[in-house]
């Protein structure tokens, strides 16, 4: 088998199984996504696109709530390469996604650290913002959704709007907009 060969059938397969999914076909991706991609991935030893294969395969699991495994796959299996091929960014970001998980399994105290020890002050230190404002209104997300309303106000308000505000990001500027109104009436305090 050529090793040419072997990178056209897991880019095939990748593209089928992206157009299954974006079709609600969960079970038929993620039977692709194992079955065809990840092994010619492995035969190929490319560590890079097997791990982001790996993330689409953790937030697949995800969507369909199946956040055991999708947290497995994300410590046991994402962060170690991540770590080892010392992609901060990318190390950052997964870190964020289990976060996310915890948050949906119920240890909210975890996944608060998380993003405020790591993710957090990492996409800071690199300068991405784009990603930082995002991580910062989940962070407001767990805040609200645990009846913190003013902390979540003042992430949105102080942190979160300005940077989506000076990116020009319209979209998420208004998506803020509309989180930090929701947050005001689910606090209901006199004046909101």
């Amino acid at each position: 088998e050529r090793l040419g060969d072997v990178q056209q059938q897991a880019v095939t397969f990748g593209q089928i199984a992206d157009v299954l999914q974006k079709r609600g076909q969960y079970d038929e991706a993620l039977q692709i996504y194992r079955k065809d991609v990840l092994p010619a991935l492995e035969r190929l030893g490319d560590v890079r696109e097997r791990v982001i294969m790996l993330g689409k395969i953790a937030d697949l699991l995800q969507s369909r709530g199946e956040l055991d495994e999708a947290l497995r796959i994300r410590r046991e299996e994402e962060l170690p390469i991540y770590k080892q091929l010392g992609d901060v960014h990318a190390k950052a970001v997964t870190l964020g996604k289990v976060a996310d998980v915890l948050h949906k399994l119920g240890q909210h105290d975890e996944a608060m650290r998380i993003f405020r020890e790591y993710v957090l002050p990492v996409l800071e230190r690199l300068g991405d913002v784009q990603h930082w404002a995002v991580m910062l209104g989940k962070t407001a997300d767990m805040l609200q959704s645990r009846g913190k309303f003013d902390e979540a106000l003042q992430i949105r308000i102080e942190e979160e709007l300005p940077i989506y505000d000076r990116l020009d990001d319209a979209r998420e500027s208004l998506i803020c907009r509309a989180k930090i109104g929701i947050t005001y009436l689910a606090r209901g305090a006199a004046g909101d």
